[in-house]
This record gives structure tokens, sequence and C-alpha cells, in this order.
């Protein structure tokens, strides 16, 4: 199950975006990985708005 897992995070780490996120609403701090451009600003916490720091 370990291969699984390394096998879809590492090639987003090779080749994908990493953003530190804080949100504006609860003010939490996360990281996202993304092989889109730009991050995905809505918080997984509240729902709210986040900002790249």
């Amino acid at each position: 199950m370990k291969d699984n897992k390394n096998d879809l995070i590492q090639p987003l780490l090779n080749t994908g975006n990493v953003y530190k996120l804080k949100c504006e609403k609860c003010k939490s701090v996360s990281v996202q990985i993304s092989e889109h451009k730009n991050p995905d600003l809505v918080c997984f916490e509240c729902g709210g708005k986040c900002k790249v720091l």
C-alpha cells in the first residue's frame, strides 16, 4: 500500500507546484501540491478564502 501512495504523490512533488496557504477566516495554515499554475484558494477547514504566503 505504501508504494501506491508514493506513486501518486512523487510525480506531483517532482513536477507540481507547492503552495503555502493561510485562511483569512479561520487562520489555519495549509500546504497544497497542485499540477495547476494557481492554487485552489478555498479553505478545506472552513470554506473561507485563503491567501498564498
